[in-house]
């Protein structure tokens, strides 16, 4: 499915700018479909299910174990590479260390 860019431009008649409810009216009229808009939410909803999945699969993961590893090892040299947060960080390292 598509449309061309002559059609396009003729939908919107040289328009400088193209209002939402148009590009669903195109939709609407040349696909087919009937078009609902939802806005996003502003953050996903994970379960704690799948947080505690999620992590477990990313903790497992060796190149991730391997980066913290050094950001631990450069935060003890004095290279802060992770967060401004040592209280994050530490927290962070106590979980993977939980995770393993």
């Amino acid at each position: 499915m598509s449309i061309s860019k002559e059609q396009l431009e003729q939908s919107f008649q040289g328009k400088s700018y193209v209002d939402l409810k148009d590009l669903v009216q195109l939709i609407e009229e040349n696909f087919g479909f009937n078009v609902t808009l939802q806005r996003k939410e502003d953050h996903p909803k994970f379960t704690e299910d799948q947080k505690k999945r999620m992590s477990t699969v990313i903790f497992k993961d060796e190149d991730v174990l391997s980066q913290l590893r050094k950001a631990k090892n450069d935060r003890e040299n004095g290279i802060s590479t992770y967060s401004n947060s040592e209280e994050e960080f530490a927290q962070l390292l106590k979980e993977v260390q939980n995770e393993q």
